[in-house]
């Protein structure tokens, strides 16, 4: 497997049409979000697979491709980078037939297991433009720049602080200086936002992630970009505010999950 110079990633976005995630591949790709991608062939791939600094894998198997060439690479380069920054948790995104022997195959044996993400489509005839009137009294809307994405602590997913003043999106809801809840472009492709609420434990049960959501999914439309939504499938409260939001929840798809 060859791994592609950044200026070469756009010739993996083919491949990524059957790709259930509809944004962070697509991100890497197009530069917005970090991430390193490798190739069975530099002009011509068919097989792709992308790490993330997130714990989340990305992988499209082209036809007689090699498992012993894809499992090198996962265990001797990606869990390997993505430890080194702190994660233990691992997310494989692919379509498989027979998961069991493939992962078992790709993974050296380790013990993997089929859980669920779920997608949402967004409906803009069911958004409430109305959300303004939400925000009570003694707190305010404030758009998310440098001194509070750190103190949010947002930039995880992205390549810089510069990088999300840039191209990402976030609003806070502020108790005098105080975070509230916060809502962000976690990762963001040129067409669709991916978003990510944080309510602080005080503050929660209060309907404030409707708020800061609404805020961001608005900026999005004006942008002319998708909001997007996807959590686990045993998430309720997320299933429950997306469908505040005006998504629709979509059928659940398998990904594969280990720890190290």
């Amino acid at each position: 497997m060859i791994e592609l110079e950044s200026e070469n990633y756009l010739k993996v976005l083919p491949l990524l049409k059957n790709i259930k995630q509809a944004v962070l591949p697509c991100a890497v790709c197009e530069g917005y979000n970090p991430g390193r991608i490798f190739v069975d062939d530099e002009q011509d791939p068919q097989t792709a697979m992308i790490w993330t600094p997130v714990g989340y894998y990305f992988l499209v198997l082209g036809q007689g491709q090699k498992l012993d060439e894809v499992s090198n690479l996962l265990t001797g380069t990606f869990i390997s980078a993505s430890k080194a920054i702190g994660e233990t948790g691992f997310i494989l995104i692919a379509e498989f037939d027979n998961w069991r022997e493939k992962t078992s195959a790709l993974l050296n044996n380790r013990e993997v297991i089929e859980i669920f993400r779920r997608p949402f489509k967004f409906y803009t005839e069911h958004f409430n433009e109305n959300w303004r009137e939400k925000i009570p009294a003694g707190f305010y809307l404030k758009r998310v720049e440098e001194s509070l994405a750190e103190q949010a602590r947002i930039l995880g997913s992205r390549k810089s602080l510069d990088d999300f003043i840039s191209h990402g999106i976030g609003y806070a809801l502020m108790d005098g200086d105080k975070l509230a809840s916060v809502c962000s472009s976690v990762f963001v492709s040129s067409t669709r936002v991916e978003i990510d609420v944080h309510t602080e434990e005080e503050y929660r049960r209060k309907g404030f992630a409707v708020i800061t959501a609404s805020a961001l999914i608005e900026e999005c439309l004006q942008q002319g970009k998708q909001p997007n939504w996807e959590c686990f499938w045993e998430n309720k409260e997320s299933t429950a505010l997306a469908l505040k939001l005006g998504f629709k929840q979509l059928a659940d798809y398998p990904v594969y999950f280990w720890e190290e």
